[in-house]
């Protein structure tokens, strides 16, 4: 997504956080006659990698179909993948879309792990990593993540902050993604505490041009945001959810800035802009 079109805040970021893939059943021969043994299945990307005994990778349309067997720490899991795509938004094929659906443990039936976007779109992806109760991104080689594209981690990965690549200049992107996600929920803290409603649109850029800025309507600079949260705020997103004097309170560190000394304050990874309630208000008045 470009920064002149805004984003929107989903549901469901995270809807499962798994230790492990042990296993994977009901995988679609690539032909009827052959009967293919899996090796490995890892996550690269934002995909998912199945290596089969003879090396050879599948390829991403032959796991149609699959049900992994996904270990969350405590259950057995499984999650079936209804379909696959590359990524409309990111056509160089670095970012796969899966629809996944797991059973209900009542009834039994498959449905679909991810609630709609703001497109109608109910599909996400895994993504290497953990997330800790205040927000915070860790790397891990044995744990993931399954993200909708409704979700904070799917959106900041699809604006161009993929965590697991470098930006043009060398710098590891991690940081950003992270930033990324603390601007997206409004988690001015960096605790975890998102301060945001969905549906509320943004504009998101950066210093390295991975999303430009470009003005819209009614929207002025808010806040400038590194992997810890907010570094400094114009103006909150939603003041009838938190107050400048709100912020101040909870948020004793992340001073009020006006937009040029905020937008080029040190350690900025992550700018956007958002509606000014308070100017909209006032001028209504």
């Amino acid at each position: 997504m470009s920064a002149h079109r805004p984003a929107h805040i989903g549901r469901h970021a995270l809807v499962v956080l798994a230790t492990a893939i042990s296993s994977m059943a009901a995988v679609p021969p690539a032909d009827a006659g052959a009967k293919q043994t899996i090796r490995s299945i890892s996550v690269v990307g934002t995909r998912f990698e199945v290596t089969t005994a003879d090396g050879r990778i599948l390829p991403q349309e032959d796991l149609v179909g699959a049900i992994l067997t996904i270990a969350d720490g405590r259950d057995q899991v499984p999650l079936r993948i209804d379909a696959v795509e590359i990524d409309p938004r990111n056509p160089d094929g670095g970012i796969m879309l899966y629809a996944m659906s797991t059973r209900d443990p009542t009834g039994g039936a498959w449905r679909n792990i991810c609630e709609p976007d703001i497109e109608g779109r109910r599909m996400g992806f895994p993504l290497a990593g953990t997330w800790t109760q205040d927000g915070r991104h860790l790397p891990s080689d044995t744990a993931f993540s399954i993200t909708c594209t409704g979700g904070a981690q799917a959106k900041c990965v699809r604006f161009g902050y993929r965590p697991w690549e470098t930006s043009p200049d060398g710098t590891p992107l991690w940081d950003h993604h992270q930033a990324c996600t603390r601007m997206i929920r409004a988690d001015y803290c960096g605790d975890g505490v998102g301060h945001t409603r969905n549906g509320t649109p943004i504009v998101v850029y950066d210093h390295k041009g991975i999303q430009q800025d470009e003005a819209a309507p009614d929207m002025s600079f808010e806040a400038a945001w590194g992997a810890g949260g907010a570094l400094c705020v114009s103006h909150t997103r939603i003041p009838d959810v938190l107050t400048m004097e709100g912020l101040a309170a909870i948020c004793p560190g992340v001073r009020q800035q006006p937009r040029t000394a905020c937008e080029n304050r040190a350690g900025g990874l992550i700018l956007n802009r958002s509606v000014d309630r308070r100017t909209v208000q006032a001028a209504t008045e």
